[in-house]
């Protein structure tokens, strides 16, 4: 593997997939997945449906695609997938303080959400992430990119703030299984 502190870093590369080739290999991205959150897999919002099932779920949804970031032996370093919100999405149900409808209603082509984006340990604090989101948006015809993010997540708040995003709300408690 890759040692981020040694004196040359190669970059990974990053490669888009669609539903078709993540399910092909879904136990690929899981297992990045799982060693990234060994140690969250119990809390809801990691283990409830695993990964195992939600991103064979996901995969299916008019719109997905993942961005990933693949070291030079084809490893995994990180990667982020999403898909478009349908209209009867509800993926805005909880949030306070209520936006309205103008901010929560969907159409086609109106809001990507982004489900997942993780960096492995021996990748971090090298743009990874940045560069995943980049490509991942860069692809997409939506008006806008959205994406849930616990309030004790301080490096993805943090990561957030060099992009165009701002924060819409927030949760009091996230469904099991999330809100898509």
């Amino acid at each position: 593997m890759p040692n981020p502190s040694a004196a040359v870093v190669h970059q990974p590369r990053v490669a888009h997939f669609d539903g078709a080739a993540v399910l092909a290999d879904s136990g690929r991205w899981a297992r990045a997945y799982e060693r990234v959150h060994a140690a969250d897999l119990g809390l809801i919002d990691h283990g409830d449906p695993p990964i195992t099932e939600r991103l064979p779920r996901h995969a299916t949804r008019p719109g997905f695609g993942l961005a990933g970031a693949l070291g030079g032996a084809g490893e995994v370093a990180g990667f982020l997938y999403g898909y478009a919100l349908p209209e009867d999405s509800l993926w805005w149900e909880g949030l306070t303080p209520d936006p309205g409808p103008k901010f929560t209603r969907e159409h086609p082509g109106r809001t990507v959400g982004i489900c997942e984006i993780l960096v492995a340990a021996e990748w971090r604090r090298s743009r990874i992430a940045h560069t995943l989101f980049g490509a991942f948006v860069a692809g997409r015809a939506e008006e806008r990119a959205a994406g849930l993010v616990a309030a004790d997540n301080a490096p993805m708040l943090a990561g957030t703030r060099s992009t165009a995003s701002k924060p819409s709300g927030g949760w009091s408690r996230i469904p099991a299984g999330g809100p898509m």
